[in-house]
């Protein structure tokens, strides 16, 4: 017979490892990502999506620390993902957020920048001193090698154009694509980058594997991430599809609607060598 005391413990052993995922889910990591290049060599970024900054500064002050964080590696650029704000009321907090470093920044907005209102996130994003690259794209040089930059609208609220994005890059130009969504690695001028930046998957907010994903989907229909083939399998991590790269980020956000279970929020640094 099974005494009390080990029912308590069969009980309280997964309920501690349950509450310990969302307490784990709050803490930020640094996760260094090494890709190895012929070119560009000794090129470091950092990597962040997702803020998700609401009304009443929720998300503000976390959205600040992580790029003070991401500014002690000294990186060549910042590259931000999209999903700045949710509602009207961030919008006031860009401004003061994303001018606390003093880096070169460039971004590509995400579908909730677009529901919020993309000319009033563009505007803010603007007075920040941060480069927006929608369907377009920006020089990037360190020590005579140089890196196109190329920024692609939303795949979910915006109107993408990959043929604009790339129209002025030059040949044999290494490419790093930032798109919010990660199914840009789907489209067939993935072939040009060499690595694709993303996120909007929040790293899929709560840690499963995919099996257990897709049963969950096939019993309620409910997809935990919207809009993404790829990125609902492949929720985080770097991957690599024929000869392209593609990182993608579990965000910034400490996660509010939907709380982070075993999915930390990260700033990414990702190095080439």
């Amino acid at each position: 017979m099974v005494s009390k005391v080990a029912k308590l413990i069969i009980i309280a052993i997964p309920l501690l490892i349950f509450i310990f995922g969302f307490i784990y889910g709050r803490f930020t990591a640094i996760k260094i990502v090494k890709i190895r290049q012929q070119k560009p060599n000794n090129l470091r970024i950092a990597v962040m999506s997702d803020f998700h900054i609401a009304a009443g500064g929720i998300g503000a002050l976390q959205a600040a620390k992580c790029l003070k964080l991401a500014a002690k590696y000294k990186p060549d650029a910042i590259l931000l993902l999209g999903d700045f704000v949710t509602g009207k009321g961030g919008v006031q907090y860009i401004k003061s957020v994303f001018s606390v470093v003093d880096l070169p920044i460039y971004a590509v907005p995400g579908n909730h920048d677009y529901w919020t209102g993309i000319e009033l996130v563009s505007r803010a994003l603007r007075d920040a001193g941060v480069k927006l690259l929608v369907n377009d794209s920006a020089i990037l040089e360190k020590n005579g090698e140089k890196v196109a930059i190329v920024g692609i609208d939303d795949l979910w609220a915006g109107k993408p154009d990959f043929k604009r994005a790339f129209a002025n890059i030059p040949p044999n130009i290494p490419v790093i694509l930032l798109s919010h969504n990660p199914d840009a690695i789907l489209h067939p001028h993935h072939v040009r980058a060499m690595l694709i930046l993303s996120g909007h998957t929040h790293g899929g907010f709560w840690w499963m594997p995919y099996r257990i994903r897709w049963l969950f989907w096939k019993a309620t229909g409910i997809k935990f991430i919207p809009k993404t083939e790829f990125g609902w399998r492949f929720p985080y991590g770097l991957r690599k599809i024929g000869d392209t790269f593609i990182y993608i980020t579990s965000g910034v956000t400490k996660g509010y609607a939907i709380p982070r279970w075993f999915t930390r929020p990260e700033v990414a640094i990702i190095e080439f060598h």
